[in-house]
């Protein structure tokens, strides 16, 4: 199995110098995680005369441990620079060799370059030709092959523009050609992004997997032409009258994750002929979720969930619209949004991004080590209380800070006074407002809250308040909901409230028992609130209760044999896909 990775995205509004703003970025990039990768984006101008000064912050920071540093001049449309931060997840050794590093699990590796660029060599045919060398020269020292390649990133200074009587991105693409011609890809291409930038000439970055085809597949998207199978009528004359075409998938998916390709509203291998940019971003939307439903991504797959994206926006008058359409649809995704030129003229925007393939899982924690533990098994959020026997009570401040320092995933406390019923009086809820309280101070995901009345009705007005005290940060609706009078109309009390999720066992002791009522709060619900199945969730039963009852989210200690939170059991619980 590959190393797990994550993706942030950073930014800086900071007015100032280059290096101010790079200093800002740095400092919000974690001091206890393995950075693999970090990809600055500013504009031209700041990237012309601040380049060489990002690489030598980055220098004094990471010293020998220094990530991939790539520099793009393609200026982010809500901030003064950005970054995006690719961290080591998990178990994995890191070994770094200039303009590229090795990853290795003790069992199999991979290797990341920086961006690769030599702007000095000519036109963009001969940029191209000199970085294709230098990626098979690293490639090779290290015992890869070209087909290894997973992911890879083309960013090209004026895309579009012509060269002696060629465009740019088709001089690109022809020696591109010419680099992967020396292997026969029978296993697919690379997912790729082939973007335009400001300045910089060609520069490329690569991710390769040692033997990629035990790991990786490609995905194909039934309503586009696959890029490299591209007609001569889209296509443009290169240096010597040929039509080279494009050689990357849609998309890969790679161990559990799906690595998304620069696409944009193209079906079959016809560009929307749309210019209202939100029309264009519609079908670009339609184009992107027809390569990630799951059963298109692999016959086993059930479920799909985005990590972040990156939109390319080609006129910066277009981004008000192409920003709120795309914020819409994807309200919960992180999305980095950038001004760059597209490699066809009528095209406005352009996406790419990651995903993963695993089951979502929620994992209830105690402690420190059951929450690494859980992260590492592939758990998405953590749930963080103490004494679960009881059912789970508020966790101490200590407790939530070691968390919170242990793990990179969102981690949800439990708010809960004291164990026995869920009916509060005026001093309890006090103190649940004040843990509430605690928990935005020390920066936790969400807060797990709940109340009833004596008749088993929702205690609306409690609730209120313990709302009120939580906004802005996420809220579940515990399991006190098992114990109400009236599943049906709590449902709707709850989605009023604004709660984010329902974690219920069905209105019963156990998933097995509540499985039709998960069923049908699932269908009540109707996207307003989501379900979270819990109560004996295991290995043995996660599968069917997502068919079954059409949930997404599922809750469980994931205890092993020790009575712990057991990575093996998560990983079981999360897989969905086989190679």
């Amino acid at each position: 199995m590959i190393t797990e990775k994550n993706l942030k995205i950073y930014s800086t509004s900071l007015a100032g110098t280059v290096a101010r703003r790079c200093e800002d970025i740095l400092s919000q990039v974690a001091r206890d995680r393995i950075v693999l990768e970090i990809v600055f984006f500013l504009d031209k101008e700041d990237f012309e005369t601040g380049k060489d000064k990002i690489k030598q912050i980055c220098a004094a920071r990471f010293g020998k441990a220094m990530p991939m540093i790539t520099i793009v001049a393609q200026k982010p449309l809500d901030s003064n620079m950005s970054a995006e931060v690719l961290y080591l997840r998990g178990e994995g050794t890191v070994e770094y060799n200039g303009d590229y590093l090795l990853i290795s699990n003790g069992k199999d590796k991979e290797l990341i370059t920086k961006g690769i660029s030599f702007p000095e060599e000519g036109d963009t045919g001969l940029q191209a030709k000199a970085v294709f060398r230098r990626i098979g020269e690293i490639l090779e020292s290290e015992g890869y092959r070209i087909d290894d390649i997973v992911r890879q990133w083309n960013y090209i200074d004026d895309i579009t523009g012509i060269h002696s009587g060629v465009q740019n991105y088709q001089l690109f693409n022809d020696e591109r050609t010419a680099f992967y011609s020396k292997v026969e890809w029978k296993n697919g291409y690379p997912a790729a992004t082939g973007i335009g930038c400001s300045a910089g000439g060609v520069t490329v970055a690569v991710h390769a997997v040692k033997n990629a085809g035990k790991h990786s597949a490609p995905i194909d998207n039934p309503i586009q032409v696959p890029a490299h199978k591209y007609s001569s009528t889209v296509l443009e004359d290169g240096r010597d009258s040929s039509k080279t075409t494009p050689k990357f998938e849609r998309g890969r998916l790679l161990g559990e994750t799906v690595l998304i390709s620069g696409t944009a509203a193209i079906k079959g291998e016809t560009s929307s002929p749309s210019e209202d940019p939100s029309r264009q971003s519609e079908e670009a939307i339609d184009v992107i979720e027809s390569l990630v439903r799951p059963g298109n991504i692999n016959p086993g797959c059930r479920s799909f969930r985005y990590e972040a994206l990156r939109v390319y926006i080609k006129r910066e008058k277009d981004s008000k619209a192409i920003i709120s359409t795309l914020k819409k649809h994807w309200e919960n995704v992180p999305i980095h949004f950038l001004s760059a030129d597209i490699c066809r003229r009528e095209l406005l925007l352009e996406i790419e991004g990651r995903g993963s393939v695993r089951r979502f899982l929620e994992c209830c924690c105690t402690n420190a080590y059951e929450a690494s533990e859980a992260q590492a098994g592939g758990a998405g959020r953590i749930e963080l209380c103490e004494d679960l026997p009881c059912g789970g009570v508020t966790p101490s401040e200590d407790n939530i800070r070691e968390v919170l320092s242990s793990v990179d995933i969102p981690v949800n406390v439990l708010v809960r006074p004291r164990a026995g019923d869920f009916v509060y009086d005026e001093e309890e809820i006090r103190q649940t407002i004040d843990s509430i309280n605690m928990c935005r101070k020390l920066g936790v995901n969400g807060v797990v809250i709940g109340a009833l009345r004596k008749d088993g009705s929702v205690d609306m007005e409690a609730m209120r308040r313990l709302v009120a005290a939580a906004e802005g940060m996420e809220i579940t609706f515990h399991r006190a909901f098992d114990e109400c009078s009236s599943p049906f109309q709590a449902l709707e009390e709850i989605i009023s409230l604004g709660c984010d999720r329902l974690l219920t066992a069905g209105h019963a002791t156990n998933v097995n028992d509540g499985e039709q009522t998960l069923k049908i709060l699932n269908g009540k619900a109707a996207g307003r609130i989501i379900i979270m199945a819990g109560s004996g969730v295991r290995p043995g039963n996660i599968s069917r209760l997502e068919s079954t009852a059409g949930l997404s989210e599922f809750h469980s200690s994931s205890h092993g044999p020790d009575g712990r939170t057991d990575r093996r059991t998560v990983r079981e619980m999360v897989t969905t896909v086989k190679y």
